[in-house]
C-alpha cells in the first residue's frame, strides 16, 4: 500500500504532480545532473549574520522590522540568547515560528498577538537548530534564526512493516461526514477507525457543501494522522483535497524533527521503496515540502537538498523544489509565495550554478508554457538559449509539457516537438512526451 501510493501521488505535499498544465502527469526520475555541488550544512550557510549586541538592550540581540522586512534576515545566536523583535514600521506585525498558520514547528516562538509600531517582543532560544519564522499578518515576510551547537539526537522515525487494518465506512458514517469539517474529536475518531485515506476521501466527496475546498481540513487530518501513526501517516493517507493530508503530515514531521536530521529522515521515509522510481517519487515530494518549510526561499531549499545522498536523491529533491517553485501548490494555504519567478523565461535558472542549473531547466518549461500562452515554438526557442549542458533537460521538460497538453493525440505531440531542431534534442522532446 505504501509503495502503490507513490504511483498516484508524486509528492508528500499538496501539489498535484506533473506539469503546470496537467495535474495528473507524474514526473519521472530526472537524469543525473552534470555536476554535483558540495553539500552545505543547514546551520552554517554562507552569509549568516552574527550582529553586535545592542547596548540599549543589554545582552539581547536585535531583529528590526522596517515595514517591509526583518533585518538581519538570517541571524546566528547561541543557546540561551535572547532576541528582541522591534517593530520600527508603520503597521502592526506578529513574529511567529513557521509553518503558517499553525506556528507549531517551535512552540513558544510566537508573539501571540500583534506588535504595534514601536513595540518590542523578546524570545529566548534554547533549542539548537535552524528556526524559520514569519509575520503572521503578512506571511511572505520572514526570517531565520540559527541556534549554534550540537543538534540533539531526535527519536528515530519508524515505519512499521505490518499493515494496519481499518474498518469499512458504512452508510451511517457517510451521512455524518459533513460534521468532520467542524468536529475535531469526530475527525480523529474517523482517522483512527477508518484510516487517513478513507477519511480524506470522505472529506473530498463532501467538499461541495463547503464551497469545494477541503484542503484546510485535510491539512488538519494530516497532523492528526502523524500524531496517531507517526511517519507511517505518509503511507496511509490519500491524495484527495490537493494532497492536504500529506502536507499536514509533513508539517507535523518538521515540527518534531525540523530539518536538522533531514538526511536520516528522508532515508527512513523513502529508503524502503520497491525500486528507484518509487524512491524518486518519495524524495521528489520531500523537495516540495522543503520549499514550504523554507518559506519558498529557493536557495535555502536547494541547500537542504544538497545534504542528501546519494546523488540520485539530491537530483530527485531538486526536481521537487523546482516544480514547487513553478507550480506553487503549497503556497495558497501556507501564505508564502515564491519570489523566484519573473517574466524572464530563464529565471531563476540563470542565477544558479552547478547541478542546480540543469535541475532547474528540468521543470522550467512549465513556466515558459505559461509565459508564452502555450506556444511550444517559443518554448523550443527558449530552450535553445539555455546553457549547453542544460539544453537536453530543457527539451525533455518541454516534452513532458507537450505530453500533458496533447494527451490522447500523439500526432499533435509529434508536431509540437517538431519545433525543436532535428536530432538528439528533438528526440529528448519526444522522450519527454512519451
Amino acid at each position: 500500500m505504501r509503495r502503490a501510493f507513490w504511483v498516484v501521488v508524486a509528492c508528500l505535499s499538496l501539489v498535484a504532480c506533473g506539469s503546470a498544465t496537467s495535474a495528473d502527469a507524474t514526473p519521472r526520475r530526472p537524469p543525473l545532473l552534470p555536476t554535483t555541488p558540495t553539500p552545505t550544512a543547514d546551520l552554517a550557510l554562507p552569509g549568516t549574520t552574527v550582529p553586535a549586541r545592542d547596548p540599549s538592550l543589554g545582552s539581547s540581540l536585535l531583529v528590526r522590522f522596517d515595514g517591509t522586512a526583518f533585518a538581519p534576515k538570517d541571524l546566528q545566536v547561541d543557546p540561551g540568547d535572547a532576541v528582541v523583535f522591534r517593530n520600527e514600521g508603520p503597521v502592526a506585525i506578529w513574529p511567529a515560528s513557521n509553518i503558517h498558520p499553525t506556528h507549531d514547528v517551535y512552540p513558544g516562538f510566537d508573539a501571540g498577538l500583534p506588535l504595534e509600531p514601536g513595540e518590542l517582543w523578546t524570545f529566548t532560544f534554547d533549542r539548537v537548530g535552524a528556526w524559520r519564522y514569519h509575520n503572521h499578518l503578512v506571511p511572505t515576510q520572514g526570517g531565520l534564526i540559527r541556534v549554534r551547537g550540537e543538534v540533539d539526537a531526535e527519536p528515530a522515525l519508524a515505519l512499521p512493516d505490518a499493515d494496519i487494518v481499518f474498518e469499512v465506512i458504512g452508510q451511517a458514517e457517510w451521512d455524518n461526514a459533513r460534521s468532520l469539517f467542524v468536529d475535531d474529536v469526530l475527525l480523529e475518531e474517523f482517522i483512527r477507525r477508518f484510516g487517513p485515506a478513507a477519511t480524506v476521501g470522505l472529506l473530498s466527496a463532501n467538499k461541495a457543501a463547503l464551497g469545494g475546498d477541503c484542503h484546510p481540513r485535510a491539512h488538519e487530518l494530516g497532523r492528526i494522522s502523524y500524531g496517531l501513526f507517526g511517519a507511517r501517516a505518509f503511507s496511509l493517507s490519500g491524495h484527495e483535497c490537493q494532497s492536504g493530508g500529506f502536507h499536514g503530515a509533513t508539517e507535523a514531521l518538521f515540527r518534531d524533527h525540523g530539518a536538522a536530521t533531514l538526511a536520516a529522515d528522508v532515508a527512513t521515509i523513502c529508503g524502503g521503496e520497491i525500486d528507484a522510481f518509487f524512491e524518486h517519487q518519495c524524495v521528489h515530494g520531500v523537495g516540495h515540502g522543503l520549499m514550504a518549510w523554507t518559506s519558498y526561499d529557493l536557495p535555502d531549499a536547494l541547500s537542504l537538498c544538497d545534504q542528501l545522498t546519494p546523488e540520485t536523491s539530491r537530483s530527485s529533491c531538486f526536481s521537487g523544489v523546482f516544480m514547487e517553485n513553478v507550480v506553487g501548490g503549497l503556497s495558497g494555504s501556507m501564505g508564502h509565495y515564491t519570489k523566484f519567478l519573473s517574466s524572464d523565461p530563464h529565471y531563476p535558472c540563470n542565477i544558479l550554478q552547478g547541478a542546480h542549473v540543469a535541475a532547474c531547466y528540468f521543470y522550467q518549461t512549465s513556466r515558459m508554457v505559461h509565459l508564452f500562452g502555450g506556444d511550444f515554438s517559443q518554448v523550443a526557442d527558449a530552450c535553445a538559449g539555455a546553457p549547453e549542458l542544460a539544453q537536453r533537460f530543457c527539451y525533455q521538460s518541454m516534452g513532458r509539457d507537450v505530453g500533458a497538453a496533447t494527451r490522447g493525440d500523439p500526432e499533435r505531440a509529434i508536431a509540437s516537438c517538431g519545433f525543436v531542431q532535428a536530432g538528439a534534442t528533438r528526440t529528448d522532446c519526444l522522450v519527454g512526451a512519451v
